[in-house]
């Protein structure tokens, strides 16, 4: 998967826009917006809307690591309440 040579977007193939230059160099653009800005010679990381995108995007990913995490935590609380089943449970059997 190619990634937008502008905004640093990571893109499916069939869309955008493969642009290679003279001296070899390929460039990616995910939009026109995107390829449109890179000629007038605007930075990507300089522009508005790309801090925008880039700042909600890492927002994104912490919020699916805060999940994952959580979603350990349980997993592992259950676990150790089947444990503590197991061994009440054995206990009672030695008890009797």
């Amino acid at each position: 998967m190619p990634k937008c040579s502008f905004c640093s977007k990571v893109y499916e193939f069939p869309y955008g826009l493969t642009l290679v230059l003279n001296d070899g160099k390929v460039l990616h653009f995910c939009s026109s917006k995107c390829r449109k800005n890179f000629e007038l010679g605007r930075k990507g990381h300089k522009t508005n809307w790309v801090k925008k995108m880039k700042k909600t995007r890492a927002e994104i990913i912490e919020e699916i690591k805060e999940q994952a995490e959580e979603r350990e935590a349980e997993k592992e609380a259950k676990k150790e309440e089947k444990e503590a089943e197991k061994t009440a449970e054995t206990e009672e059997k030695i008890a009797k």
